[in-house]
């Protein structure tokens, strides 16, 4: 009895050791703030520039949700973050001389990646070497075993 405990502990240890670390979760399997800081990279990439460098980030708060009449379980972080632009972003919508945006481009300088009641939606300048300060917030959704993030990618 004693060798057939040990050959089955033995077997999922072999077992476990293959999986990646997320693909196999019991406890504290919610997003993590460094989750949360990846979903924020990617949109600053998407939405502003690819060579963009995040400087500072930190997670104010975050709690899970229950996402009432859904059926599933969010999680929330609200997070601060300055953003490097070396080369600026959407140059294309630089203010003229007298102040005026182009078409389909905005002069707010709010600026938010997932806020969505808040979110300017069209393209935002900003100029080149210019850091910028977020304070935003992201969530997560359950999927099946995962949790995906406001980038489309599950963590």
């Amino acid at each position: 009895m004693k060798l057939m405990k040990i050959v089955a502990l033995a077997a999922f240890a072999a077992f476990a050791g293959a999986l990646p670390a997320k693909a196999f979760c019991l406890f504290n399997c919610e997003p993590k703030p460094e989750d949360a800081r990846k979903v924020f990279e990617n949109l600053i990439k998407k939405r502003f520039d690819p060579d963009a460098t995040i400087e500072k980030f930190g997670v104010t708060r975050y709690w899970p949700l229950d996402v009432e009449g859904a059926g599933h379980k969010g999680y929330e972080f609200y997070f601060t973050a300055s953003v490097r632009f070396p080369k600026g972003a959407n140059l294309e919508c630089k203010p003229d001389s007298a102040g005026q945006v182009k078409q389909g481009c905005s002069a707010s300088a709010y600026y938010s990646t997932t806020v969505q009641n808040q979110m300017i939606k069209e393209k935002q300048y900003i100029e080149p070497g210019k850091v910028v300060e977020f304070k935003d917030e992201t969530r997560f959704d359950q999927s099946g075993g995962k949790w995906k993030g406001q980038d489309g990618n599950l963590y």
